[in-house]
């Protein structure tokens, strides 16, 4: 399986923005627009942050204020985790998986050309096990898991056997397997 894809070839060119005086009601009703989870924040036309759903929910929750008097800027992630469009797909799982990230804006020339989401990533193969891994933990708590009893549903995920995505794993034998893995284990025909 080839993992030296670039970005661009995998990445979303159109990106919902705002800018970062934006209000975080106008900027949610934007985001519903477009049915996305996360807005892109620009200060004059350049990329400088990212706002998600999450950021919204935590962060205006925990102030108990209202939407429409707080501004982008005053809740976006920033400094903004970005790639090139020539950056390599293994190298951006790696990069998000350590910084914790679930969507990368690309950046091409200071503007803004893409984005590329965990779930992007997901969709160019279920065959890329190796590379998923570490974004794999990052969804599942493998603390979790491993302290979990044998046979125990652990939720959505790639079966670590055939490398399937799955809505349904299971821990079989040390492993997060989707049903139909499971039952070939329970029948003996393992690998």
């Amino acid at each position: 399986m080839e993992t030296d894809i670039p970005l661009r070839e995998i990445m979303v060119s159109e990106v919902v923005t705002g800018d970062e005086n934006l209000n975080v009601r106008e900027a949610a009703k934007k985001m519903k627009k477009y049915d996305v989870d996360s807005i892109v924040v620009l200060n004059e036309g350049d990329p400088v942050g990212i706002v998600t759903q999450g950021d919204i929910i935590s962060e205006l929750v925990s102030r108990d204020t209202t939407p429409s008097t707080v501004k982008l800027k005053d809740v976006m992630t920033t400094p903004l985790i970005a790639a090139s469009p020539n950056d390599h797909l293994s190298d951006i799982v790696k990069k998000m998986a350590t910084e914790k990230i679930r969507k990368c804006p690309i950046i091409e020339n200071g503007k803004l050309v893409g984005i590329v989401a965990d779930i992007d990533i997901l969709s160019v193969s279920t065959q890329m096990n190796s590379i998923l891994a570490d974004l794999i933990e990052m969804h599942v708590e493998r603390d979790i898991l491993e302290t979990g009893s044998e046979g125990e549903g652990v939720g959505q995920g790639i079966c670590e056997k055939c490398g399937s995505f799955s809505n349904d794993l299971i821990m079989k034998s040390g492993l997060m397997v989707c049903e139909s893995c499971r039952e070939e284990m329970e029948m003996g025909f393992e690998d």
